[in-house]
């Protein structure tokens, strides 16, 4: 396994998640909290072709996953202990049998403590921001969302599809520790810039 890129709080593997979630021992983080690729080929892309088979390393290695995912490949999933939404006001995802939807599930495994069921943004939240390099970054006021319910205020986070890094921005300004895995470099390039410039902000008070 390559070594990671420590960056602050923020432990930074550039790899499969398949293959270096194995070498994570069990329970040696509190929560997952990512953004996996939906398997639907949404433009083009290679890494959304098809959903890994990650869900039960995940859920080895912490006592909560927290993820989201699409409108229909929630099914692909065995059965969460239970479902909320981010619901984009304003906004829709459009499927190719031409029906559409103004929320994105999310699925939860194990005891997390989300006050509500549902994250109400706005459309303006939802576009997606220029500069990244990546095609479908998600808010990081959804992020946010997500990595402080998903434990009691501290402990450790991983996301195993870390792509631009919003979890672990998510994190740094949560003043979370983080450790993110991203098979694509030029996302992992990304990752760790945004990381950086994050936990950077937090340390001048911005």
């Amino acid at each position: 396994m390559i070594n990671p890129v420590v960056i602050g709080d923020a432990t930074l593997y550039l790899g499969d998640c398949l293959d270096i979630l194995p070498t994570l021992g069990a329970g040696s983080v509190d929560a997952v909290v990512t953004d996996p690729p939906y398997g639907v080929d949404f433009r083009g892309e290679a890494w959304d072709a098809s959903i890994p088979n990650w869900l039960p390393e995940a859920r080895r290695v912490a006592s909560v996953v927290v993820f989201t995912t699409g409108d229909t490949t929630l099914w692909d999933y065995p059965r969460p202990d239970w479902v909320c939404c981010w619901y984009r006001e304003a906004s829709n995802s459009r499927s190719k049998l031409g029906g559409f939807s103004h929320w994105t599930p999310i699925l939860v495994y194990g005891k997390a403590a989300f006050p509500v069921d549902c994250l109400k943004m706005h459309a303006i939240e939802v576009a997606y921001p220029h500069g990244f390099g990546h095609p479908s970054p998600k808010p990081e006021r959804l992020m946010r969302w997500l990595v402080d319910n998903a434990t009691n205020g501290d402990g450790v986070i991983l996301d195993p599809f870390m792509g631009s890094g919003t979890t672990g921005v998510a994190c740094a300004q949560l003043g979370r520790k983080f450790i993110g895995i991203e098979i694509e470099p030029r996302y992992f390039d990304i990752a760790c810039k945004r990381i950086e410039a994050a936990q950077a902000q937090l340390r001048l008070g911005i």
